[in-house]
């Protein structure tokens, strides 16, 4: 036995026994007395009921609107495309369930006679469905719907202009690398000038102190020249004078030379 056999009749009793509990506790609270007062009370409260009900799928309604607005927003806000994407897809719902709604609502057409009578449904929808065949599901790869070709080409413009510029990004970056790198050469160039310059520097400083230090040592040795000078000049003073004393020593006097020649 199929579960649905079960399933409507108890969900009718349910809500019977819902609506009787509802106008139990109308009349029941209601302050009137007699029959008039509560047939008066009951109309008032499913009225009240009834306009609960409206404020309620009202409310409920534009609460998801809400949420569903912040959502395309927010989503948005993230990626352009994304959104885009998303609110054709909820156009493309509520179209699909306006238009079940509106199928599913029987159609009158007035005649000449002005008769009402139901439009009569398609003959495909008379036909019974056998339980083994399922309707068929659209699949992903059958193609895109209608609703979507135009979101799908203003997507193929975004990606060619964010193509075009980052082809342009590319061009400019590429540019500022090769200025970067003669940059960069013109640097090392200035560096190696720069290292040369400090070497010719420090062999400067190094001969200017080996200059120093030789004139050091040439100061000093003209010094022990000048002192060797002098003693040699003492010392070629002090021959001469003894070779002077030797040569009165050993000179003879005339007067002995005159004597020894008779």
């Amino acid at each position: 036995m199929n579960k649905n056999d079960f399933k409507n009749p108890l969900i009718q009793s349910g809500a019977v026994l819902l609506l009787v509990f509802l106008l139990i506790s109308i009349v029941a609270g209601s302050e009137s007395q007699g029959l008039l007062g509560s047939i008066g009370a009951l109309i008032s409260g499913l009225f009240s009921a009834i306009l609960f009900v409206i404020a309620l799928c009202i409310s409920i309604v534009f609460s998801i609107a809400v949420i569903m607005g912040i959502y395309v927003a927010a989503v948005s806000i993230y990626s352009a495309d994304k959104g885009r994407d998303l609110l054709e897809q909820l156009k493309t719902s509520l179209n699909a369930l306006y238009t079940k709604v509106r199928g599913a609502t029987p159609k009158y057409k007035v005649s000449s006679s002005k008769r009402v009578e139901p439009e009569p449904e398609p003959a495909q929808a008379t036909r019974p469905s056998s339980p083994a065949a399922p309707q068929p599901t659209p699949k992903a790869s059958a193609g895109a719907p209608p609703a979507q070709g135009p979101a799908l080409e203003a997507k193929v413009e975004t990606i060619n202009s964010m193509l075009t510029d980052l082809t342009h990004y590319t061009s400019t970056n590429a540019e500022k690398i090769a200025a970067l790198n003669q940059q960069m050469d013109a640097f090392s160039n200035a560096s190696n000038h720069e290292k040369k310059l400090t070497t010719v520097s420090e062999a400067q400083e190094r001969i200017n102190a080996e200059m120093q230090e030789l004139s050091g040592r040439i100061e000093t040795s003209s010094e022990a020249i000048q002192k060797l000078e002098q003693r040699l000049g003492n010392e070629i003073e002090n021959i001469k004078q003894e070779l002077a004393a030797l040569h009165d020593k050993t000179s003879v006097p005339e007067v002995v030379s005159g004597i020894l020649s008779y």
